[in-house]
């Protein structure tokens, strides 16, 4: 019956899908047409033309916009919609995405696939494309991918949710091409069966291969332009050049007609391709990604290319490991264009976020850094007569913001694109309750199925007629198909709520219930205690987190302890004395999941430490491995993080975490705690969100099934061994039995058994969650669940079993197309109106630890979406440390507490703030000496040459 109904749901699904949508609504059959008149009034208008930022209103008409300034009046018949406090900007504009399109992006038969059009692929009912208007998003730059030196031409679209794809291209923008350069087109150097291993391998085949084919488009462009200029008797008697379409699309770049979009990272490769280009007398319209752009900013500058980077991202490979969050500034400064891009389905809904760290790293003007999500990209792009900036004449593309667009705490409520409103939150929280509705009409229509008997004929009746999996069209998939997904039975199941639980199989044995030992507490230790001096932060706003703000405060801390707290205390006299005057004092962040210490470049293996071979492995301890010298410590601890659980993530049962301090000479030094907890990996349910779904055979559930017993049952039996283990050794001297022969597996399992250490399960969907809990209860012992998407669906289960939660992360796309935009933005909430005690940790676990830094920003957002924002710091700060067991060492300002401190300008949670000072311990941390800072140090002042006829040396970075 199982196989049956994972076929017979594909219609139920189909409309689940279609009614739901991400809670978007569908747009009318007919194509939307803008309204007559729109006058949106008194809102703060970042118009990004000369106007500046202004007070005042907005008026459009027939989707364009007509007027800016104040007190417009609105025309007979305008809509009309009061902005007070709100704030518009123009629309967002992303340089670098690959959503919107279907069947795949990266044509990897070739290493030159100049003749492939993603125009061809674009995709209206694609769900990102409401996702990214819910926020802010109204035009892209949709780009092959990145496994050819020359991929394939590109596609510039306006965000038009359900219209055509022919209504998506943005009519007008210059065409262009991707190009890619690096590590990308190198390790596809693969081997197909029947052919030789794809050329080429190395940086400087990538070259090669591009230079060999401009060769041969110029001279496929010669033999034409001689043919074009023949007599018409002459082309009579003269065959026509063969027609090549992959040389005429490179022939078009050299004649001006198609922009290169060039992925890129290193600074070789970058002026490489810049040199490669002024041979052949064209212009690189942008590097893409180029995060080391700042290293040849003088070059792209005269060259005249733009540059369209990620903000801060870094070391998720080796070619990103000198990656720097100042790229874009610095690169502004020396005259080169620049536009932030998302590259992702995630980022792309919160690039007003990402223009943001421009400010916070390199002091860029605020205006400036948003012209790197608006008016920037639109000069990129060609398009900036019609997009990128709120004036006379232009498309009416803008956005309307609950508060400042660089502010953590601010949503887009209204989306608009040529005069239509795209999205509105509003009107998306106003539909949710009667989706839900469908949903669980769906849902029980899909458990009544589950009742009926299976008919033993149905592997004979054609898959069309079992309502098995459909396409957008109602009809089964093509082999090979792969598209939106046609959910199985259990992956519609998995989206309901517990609210009970499900009787055991008859087959099952029934396992008797331990009791869960009491929860005790974590030891801290600080062996450097004794160096530490005596300091004195005095006249701050010291947030204490327990007991309330204190004006004009004064904290004292000695030998790593804090020893006084107060409003207006004098220092002591021997303390070094800190002027606090006008700044903030925190509690250091926790990162409650991580990898910091164990991964260095999430793609070497060599530097990555967080999985061993085999699947029981709970005698490996994280505190060992942990590299004091590894580059992602500085740069997450200048953010404001003192504390890390770093934590393995290998096989089933990985090993046990360490709660490690950001700074010390040693890995004894940096351990703060350990074990903190052991870690399991719980087994999964349902296929993975990558796997072709349509082309699903009958039985995939059952094996999944059977893998997922066994790795129940290998659990249960290190569980039952580690048992057996220790009776054997509490008996062994005593009534004439033999002394017990160590064994180091199961002696690390011991104070999970005796209650000393908890367990985490790493365990995000609900049916994961269920059986954990299950299974804890039976053994017991006391978990943290670690997840993300699913928690809130466990609430009231968690809240009643009093299991606390490690939220793996805010920054996320739902985990299903049907959920709402913001469904992983706003668990943190749910679990917090049901009571469950949470903590908040980024997804930096496994392989990835490079951007830990973030952390506080997965508050903030969760705090945007319904969590009070005390209760958002105190899931990074307090929660953490009393989950952990750690709430007497850390967490909040306290007498008796570690002293380790945040000194602030502002709200930690929001991206502009900055860290002015920091303690770990009571011991001064040098915010400056981490790789990021110093390589901007460096490039800042790189000497600049000067033109041509000067013999000097110019300056330019930081006033010289």
């Amino acid at each position: 019956m199982k196989n049956r109904l994972a076929y017979t749901l594909g219609r139920l699904t189909l409309s689940l899908i279609i009614a739901l949508a991400g809670a978007a609504p569908l747009r009318a059959t007919a194509e939307k047409m803008p309204l007559a008149a729109v006058l949106v009034k008194n809102a703060s208008i970042w118009t990004q033309a000369p106007q500046g930022m202004l007070k005042g209103d907005l008026l459009v008409r027939a989707g364009k916009i007509v007027a800016v300034g104040a007190h417009l009046t609105a025309p007979e018949g305008a809509a009309i919609i009061d902005a007070t406090g709100k704030h518009i900007t123009p629309g967002l504009i992303d340089c670098h995405s690959h959503s919107m399109t279907r069947g795949g992006l990266n044509e990897g038969s070739n290493n030159v696939t100049a003749e492939v059009r993603v125009a061809d692929i674009l995709d209206p009912e694609d769900i990102s494309i409401y996702r990214e208007l819910a926020g802010g998003l109204t035009v892209a730059n949709i780009l092959h991918g990145s496994a050819n030196s020359i991929g394939g031409q590109n596609a510039v679209v306006k965000l038009k949710w359900q219209s055509t794809a022919d209504a998506l291209r943005l009519t007008g923008a210059p065409p262009g091409i991707k190009f890619a350069l690096g590590e990308n087109p190198k390790r596809s150097a693969f081997t197909l069966p029947g052919a030789d291993r794809r050329y080429p391998a190395t940086r400087m085949g990538v070259e090669e291969s591009i230079r060999e084919r401009f060769l041969a488009a110029r001279d496929y462009a010669r033999e034409w332009d001689e043919y074009n200029g023949l007599s018409e008797a002459g082309k009579a008697r003269r065959e026509p050049p063969r027609r090549d379409l992959q040389l005429e699309a490179i022939a078009e770049i050299l004649n001006g007609n198609r922009w290169v979009h060039s992925h890129s990272y290193r600074q070789d490769e970058i002026l490489a391709l810049i040199r490669l280009a002024e041979d052949f007398n064209f212009r690189i319209a942008t590097f893409q990604h180029v995060l080391e752009g700042y290293k040849v900013a003088d070059e792209m500058a005269a060259h005249g290319a733009g540059a369209s980077t990620f903000s801060d991202w870094w070391a998720f490979k080796l070619e990103a490991y000198d990656a720097i969050p100042y790229n874009g500034t610095i690169m502004a400064q020396r005259g080169v264009s620049v536009s932030f891009n998302s590259d992702s389905g995630e980022l792309a809904r919160r690039l007003n976020l990402e223009a943001a760290k421009a400010v916070k790293y390199g002091d860029l003007d605020e205006t400036e850094a948003l012209n790197f999500v608006t008016l920037n990209p639109a000069k990129q792009l060609g398009i900036a007569h019609r997009v990128g900036s709120i004036e006379p004449g232009k498309d009416a593309d803008y956005v309307i913001w609950s508060g400042h667009p660089f502010s953590v705490y601010s949503v887009a409520e209204q989306t608009w694109v040529d005069g239509i409103k795209e999205f509105d939150r509003q009107e998306d929280l106003a539909q949710r309750p009667a989706l839900e509705k469908v949903r669980d009409e769906l849902i029980e229509k899909v458990k009544q199925e589950d009742k009926k008997p299976e008919r033993k004929d149905l592997k004979d009746v054609p898959l069309e007629k079992t309502g098995g999996p459909v396409n957008r069209e109602g009809q089964p998939p093509k082999s090979g198909a792969v598209g939106e997904p046609a959910l199985t039975k259990t992956e519609v199941a998995d989206t309901t709520t517990i609210k009970s639980q499900r009787p055991p199989d008859a087959k099952e044995k029934v396992r008797p219930k331990r009791p869960i030992p009491p929860v005790q507490p974590a030891i801290y230790r600080d062996r450097l205690a004794s160096i530490s001096d005596a300091y004195a932060i005095v006249s701050a706003t010291i947030h204490t987190l327990t007991h309330g703000d204190i004006e004009n405060g004064t904290v004292v801390f000695e030998k790593g302890k804090i020893t006084a707290l107060g409003s207006g205390l004098a220092p002591p006299a021997r303390a070094k004395v800190i002027d606090g005057q006008g700044k903030h004092v925190y509690p250091g962040l926790i990162a409650a999941d991580t990898a910091v210490g164990l991964v260095e470049i999430g793609s070497v293996s060599g530097s990555v430490d967080v999985a061993e071979i085999g699947s029981v492995n709970p005698n490996l301890r994280a505190e060992i491995s942990v590299n004091p010298d590894s580059e992602l410590i500085p740069v997450a601890r200048a953010n404001g993080i003192t504390h890390a659980l770093t934590a393995p993530s290998g096989g089933l049962i990985s090993g046990a975490s360490a709660l490690i301090r950001l700074d010390g000479w040693t890995w004894e030094d940096l351990t703060a705690s350990a074990p903190v907890a052991m870690h399991i990996q719980w087994p999964r349910f349902g296929q993975s969100r990558f796997r072709p779904y349509l082309t699903q055979t009958p039985g995939a559930e059952e094996d999944l099934k059977k893998v997922r017993e066994q790795a129940l049952k290998a659990i249960r039996q290190a569980f039952e061994d580690a048992r057996a283990y220790q009776k054997a050794k509490n008996a062994a001297g005593k009534n004439g039995a033999k002394p017990l022969k160590a064994d180091p597996v199961w002696e690390a399992m011991l104070p999970v058994l005796e209650g000393k250490v908890p367990v985490v399960v790493h365990a995000g969907e609900l049916r994961q969650i269920k059986s954990a809990v299950e299974w804890a209860e039976e053994e017991g012992v006391r978990i943290i669940i670690a997840g993300m998407h699913d928690l809130w669906r466990a609430a009231d289960l968690l809240k009643q079993k009093n299991i606390p939660v490690i939220l793996t992360g805010t920054l996320a796309l739902p985990a299903r197309r049907d959920e709402p935009y913001d469904s992983a933005y706003s668990v943190a909430a749910k679990l917090h109106a049901a009571g469950v005690k949470f903590c908040i940790a980024g997804h930096d676990s496994g392989r990835d630890a490079s951007n830990t830094r973030n952390l506080p920003y997965h508050a903030g957002m969760a705090a945007a979406f319904g969590l009070p924002r005390a209760e958002a710091l105190k899931a990074i700060t307090l929660y953490p440390a009393q989950i952990l067991g750690l709430e007497a060492a850390l967490g909040s300002i306290e007498v008796g507490k570690s002293a380790s401190l945040i000194i602030t300008d502002g709200d930690p949670l929001e991206i502009r703030t900055k860290i002015i000072a920091e303690f770990i311990d009571g011991r001064p941390v040098a915010l400056e000496n981490n790789k990021h800072y110093k390589l901007y140090q460096k490039y800042i002042h790189r000497p600049k040459l000067a033109p041509p006829g000067e013999d000097k040396l110019a300056k330019i970075g930081n006033g010289d």
